[in-house]
């Protein structure tokens, strides 16, 4: 899972549906439930990373389940599987080399000892001097910015890893969670856009035993973002080294930003780098899994209730990891998504068996690459195995393991005006304390379904501190909540299929609210622009998937598929280029914008807004 937005709604329940033709208990059994969590979420799936046998391997067990529960192969060529495609992390090439020179001493480090490459792009080499830039943030709403007195034009940054005060709860960054401005790309961002030729980040000291692994493994790297600066991660003795030539040590300067939470940037007389990076996407072929329930005979037997979850998690780590320390160990992916892909399993076993007829389809689809930015459901949203126009409704489970006090979180109950009170009745009939929002953007796969104007409705069951972690293991998993949510899921499936037409569509005219860091394309730091991104594209820039009616990229003229080149005058070559632009301003700023349309430049002003 990446990114949810939650707000809340009411709308007129309409007249012709009922409610009291179902009952959806005991439907589940937990051990069942907990038995596929355990295969998916097991050493031998290794985090189930796109592109690794791990991978394939669910695929092939989801693939068995559909077959053995009665589903017909909806994907290509007569299989379960729809086949693309994908950038699924990076390669090191041969010539990866980082030279220092402090004085008279020139030292060649060590790749994967002293450094690795956390960023992709064409071979470069650059030279330039080192300057010592603190945490190498610029956060205006915490009064904080490592670069206020200090130009780094063609310079290379040495910056810590994480944030001020990293373990402080009072901290103005918000102490144990850290915020988007302690990750390793918004640093590399910040240092590109002052114009430094490179960014050495290193792993805080005073906040980490010395034993603590400083690298991740170059193997277990999978960045694929191109970050328009050479970046690497450094040893902590590599940077004691650099900063020794001065007479200076790390943790005497972290301390000393963290005590005062005020910058300590200075430039290393004398202290000179040259680095060579050479690091290229690694492109696999990943499927997603489409099974069919068909309907019986009726008027409507060509529309389908699409079931969707992602089945992708993170491998052994990589950027996304919170734990970025144990990058290198399976990152198990328990609730996301192991919880998820069982409770889609098990819904086809049950939704098989049911005796009534189906006046609709149901479709189920186990998504990969939603880790790597909603890849396989843009995918199929883009090259449907069934007309998406007939779809009814896109129901998506994300994170359904780990449900607390009875509760459930649903969003999408803005797409359309039946979803409140069915909610409502569902959630009652499963003994579940129901959660709202309204919106259908968010950071998971129903986005790709919403953006093609469809109704749609995310089932999740809230974040935990083992999110993106290793210890998301099965044994967290809390099966019997977890099968209360599956009876709701069913119950509102069924009603569903029941319908004599499909739901209506309802654009949803909210901002979003996810971050946009992990592929929103709202806003950040309260700062509200109006795109939803296009994940598949593989352009420079940022194309958008659709512009939100009202929203300031809506009033400037802006449309779906135009492509991003500029904003505010800086160039934009990928999505997470705009996300730190457009962090760096705040409501009422102007702007001016470059887009392509059908190719061709198109320049507006672009007002920015609160992000409500």
């Amino acid at each position: 899972m990446r990114w949810r937005a939650r707000s809340l709604v009411s709308i007129f329940f309409c007249a012709f549906f009922s409610l009291a033709s179902y009952s959806s208990s005991h439907v589940f059994h937990p051990d069942s439930f907990l038995r596929h969590v355990q295969f998916l979420a097991s050493d031998e799936l290794e985090g189930r990373g796109n592109g690794t046998p791990g991978m394939e391997k669910a695929a092939e067990y989801i693939a068995k389940v559909y077959k053995e529960s009665g589903l017909l192969p909806a994907g290509d060529d007569g299989t379960f599987f729809q086949r693309f495609m994908l950038a699924t992390g990076s390669q090191l090439g041969p010539n990866n080399k980082l030279t220092l020179k402090m004085g008279d001493q020139t030292l060649e480090a060590a790749l994967n000892k002293d450094f690795v490459p956390f960023a992709v792009g064409e071979k470069t080499s650059v030279t330039g001097e080192i300057v010592f830039a603190g945490y190498g943030i610029t956060a205006d709403e915490y009064r904080y910015d490592d670069y206020k007195e200090i130009d780094v034009t063609d310079k290379i940054v040495l910056v810590l890893a994480h944030e001020p005060r990293e373990n402080d709860a009072q901290s103005p960054f918000n102490g144990k969670e850290p915020t988007l401005y302690g990750q390793d790309n918004p640093k590399a961002y910040n240092a590109r856009y002052r114009s430094a030729r490179a960014i050495l980040i290193v792993l805080d000291p005073a906040n980490h035993a010395s034993s603590e692994k400083d690298l991740p493994d170059a193997e277990a790297i999978t960045q694929i973002d191109e970050l328009g600066i050479c970046a690497l991660r450094i040893s902590r003795n590599l940077a004691d080294k650099i900063l020794g030539a001065q007479n200076l040590k790390l943790v005497d300067l972290q301390n000393g930003i963290d005590e005062k939470l005020a910058p300590q940037t200075l430039p290393l007389a004398g202290v000179q780098a040259t680095i060579e990076m050479d690091v290229t996407k690694i492109r696999k072929e990943v499927r997603n899994v489409v099974g069919l329930l068909p309907a019986a005979e009726s008027a409507v037997a060509d529309e389908t209730v699409i079931l969707g979850a992602h089945y992708d998690h993170l491998g052994r780590g990589g950027r996304s990891s919170l734990a970025p320390q144990l990058i290198g160990k399976i990152h198990h992916g328990a609730d996301d998504n192991a919880s998820g892909t069982a409770g889609l399993m098990e819904l086809a076993v049950a939704l098989a068996k049911d005796p009534a007829p189906r006046k609709r389809a149901y479709l189920f689809i186990a998504f990969a690459g939603e880790e790597l930015g909603l890849q396989g459901s843009s995918y199929w949203a883009s090259h449907p195995t069934r007309p998406i126009e007939k779809a009814a409704t896109m129901i998506n489970m994300d994170m359904i393991g780990r449900p607390q006090n009875n509760q459930i979180i649903v969003s999408g109950v803005g797409t359309s005006p039946i979803f409140p009170d069915l909610l409502k009745t569902a959630a009652a009939e499963s003994g579940l304390e129901l959660k709202t929002t309204q919106s259908g953007v968010g950071g998971s796969d129903h986005t790709s379904f919403y953006v093609k104007n469809m109704p749609v409705l995310f089932f999740f069951s809230g974040l935990h501190a083992d999110y993106h972690r290793p210890s998301d293991e099965w044994q967290q998993i809390n099966s019997v909540g977890a099968v209360k949510i599956l009876n709701m899921v069913y119950g509102v499936a069924t009603q569903l299929n029941l319908l004599e037409t499909k739901p209506q569509f309802t654009k949803v005219n909210e901002p979003m609210v996810t971050g946009a860091s992990r592929g929103a394309g709202g806003g950040g730091a309260g700062v509200y622009f109006g795109s939803v991104p296009d994940f598949t594209a593989d352009v420079k820039g940022y194309r958008f998937s659709d512009v939100r009616p009202g929203s300031p990229a809506a009033k400037a003229g802006l449309r779906a598929q135009d492509v991003m080149i500029k904003f505010d005058g800086k160039e934009v070559k990928s999505l997470e280029d705009y996300a730190y632009l457009l962090r760096t301003h705040k409501p009422g700023d102007t702007v001016e914008v470059v887009v392509l349309r059908d190719g061709q430049p198109l320049t507006v002003q672009v007002k920015l807004e609160v992000r409500r």
